[in-house]
């Protein structure tokens, strides 16, 4: 009977244990997020070397919830995922949508943020139609395909040229660049608010295009890293941090931006007090 009991009681100390050391596995430890190139709005670097937007400040308002200090490196995009599963990082921030594809390679967080896309072209162009131009895209996504059978031809991007991209809409190389709607805000406001804009052509630049989620990118089985992003950002999400990181970095633009990017009611407000009214400005219409 003795031994019996002190057979149970190894046993919960076992599993008391396991939990204990399960729940504190980045005690006293930093979480390492890596990103890519500068992404704007989402991730920019000014002369100084400092790192600020949208994702930026998701990190680490995640880390913070979870309890845990972060640090964040710039890695080239090529080596992101290279890296990660070599162990240099525990996690990549880089705009990366959650697929299936991704699903069964590596570990993807909970959504952080909802895209859709848009069509950035020069101001000279904002009325023309897509049929018969070059137009400038980085993925064969649903809006690029039905971009393409509008009658566009379409020139193939990494997501590492994208400064490229827009250097050759600028020099007329192509007619318009069809991104997410984080880069089409980026290039179509401050400096190049007189340069870019988005097209009023409905087939590229529309409020039902196909939206898709980012996630945080993990190596494949890393539970524990995983498990502290997710809860570090259901945190952040319970207390409407997302919304408030949300306004400071979207908050004014184009209405279309607004639509395309489909997120909860308190930011679709800030929108609805600062965006002004006329034709010009309407979400396009639906297909």
């Amino acid at each position: 009977m003795k031994q019996a009991l002190k057979l149970m009681t190894c046993i919960g100390a076992a599993v008391f244990l396991g939990v204990f050391m399960s729940s504190s596995a980045f005690a006293g430890k930093t979480l390492v997020v890596a990103v890519g190139g500068d992404i704007p709005t989402m991730k920019m670097k000014d002369g100084k070397g400092s790192l600020s937007g949208y994702e930026i400040d998701m990190i680490r308002a995640i880390a913070k919830e979870a309890g845990v200090d972060v640090k964040i490196v710039e890695v080239p995009w090529k080596n992101l995922y290279n890296d990660l599963n070599a162990g240099k990082y525990d996690a990549v921030a880089a705009s990366v949508s959650i697929t299936p594809g991704k699903q069964g390679r590596y570990g993807m967080s909970d959504p952080y943020f909802t895209t859709g896309q848009l069509l950035v072209v020069p101001k000279s162009r904002v009325n023309d139609s897509v049929n018969g131009k070059n137009i400038g895209v980085f993925k064969l996504s649903q809006t690029a395909d039905k971009v393409r059978r509008s009658g566009a031809n379409l020139t193939y991007y990494t997501v590492e040229e994208t400064a490229q991209a827009f250097k050759d809409l600028a020099n007329g190389n192509v007619h318009g660049i069809l991104c997410d709607t984080p880069v089409a805000l980026g290039y179509t406001t401050g400096k190049y608010a007189g340069k870019f804009c988005l097209s009023n052509d409905n087939e590229g630049c529309t409020a039902n295009s196909a939206r898709e989620d980012y996630g945080f990118v993990v190596k494949k089985g890393n539970d524990d890293t995983l498990d502290l992003i997710n809860k570090g950002l259901a945190s952040v999400k319970s207390k409407d941090m997302d919304d408030q990181i949300m306004g400071k970095w979207f908050k004014g633009a184009d209405a279309r931006v607004a639509s395309s990017l489909g997120q909860k009611s308190l930011f679709d407000s800030l929108f609805a007090s600062e965006v002004p009214t006329g034709a010009q400005n309407s979400p396009a219409s639906a297909k």
